[in-house]
């Protein structure tokens, strides 16, 4: 036998990482580790948590840069000032977080693809709604849903008071497993 390359110790460790992954989350978390890695072009030495906690300060960052250049444009153009701009900073602070909220069931109340198409079909703005819809589906395949906190309302809601105090005693230990 001959010596292990770097090329070939490589693509070992790839296919570790991968079992482990198939074993630990299911074929379709490593659909997701995939698309996420690939997305972003991150290696196998970055690890989950580093890569999760590299993603979301990415899209905070993403986020705090788009709303400094949406209320420049206010100020600029349109001639904003600061009782305007707080009360357009609160609106879109909260619109922003209507796209992370479920219902019940667990999905959006309102998506990215939404508000796209609606200022694309409404307002004629050249929005890339497929993009955008692209992105709103990769950002799900890693997001938790939160879908058992959901459960417990829609329980409680339904009088079904026993089953959500089970549930919610043993919710930690639930979204462990999940």
């Amino acid at each position: 036998m001959g010596k292990i390359d770097k090329e070939q110790k490589a693509r070992m460790d790839g296919m570790a990482y991968a079992l482990k992954i198939a074993k630990e989350k299911g074929i379709d978390g490593l659909e997701n580790e995939i698309k996420a890695r690939g997305i972003l072009g991150v290696n196998l030495t970055v690890d989950s948590k580093t890569l999760r906690e590299s993603y979301e300060s990415m899209c905070t960052t993403l986020f705090q840069n788009m709303k400094t250049v949406f209320l420049q444009v206010l100020i600029k153009e349109l001639g904003f000032g600061e009782k305007r701009l707080k009360k357009i900073n609160k609106a879109y602070e909260e619109k922003t977080m209507e796209l992370f909220e479920f219902d019940p069931y667990g999905e959006h109340f309102v998506t990215f693809e939404d508000m796209a198409r609606e200022l694309k079909e409404k307002y004629h703005i050249d929005v890339e709604v497929e993009t955008v819809k692209e992105n709103q589906e990769s950002f799900d395949e890693r997001k938790d849903r939160r879908i058992l906190p959901n459960i417990i309302k829609l329980l409680e809601h339904e009088n079904q008071n026993e089953a959500a105090d089970v549930l919610r005693e043993h919710l930690h230990e639930a979204v462990a497993v999940w």
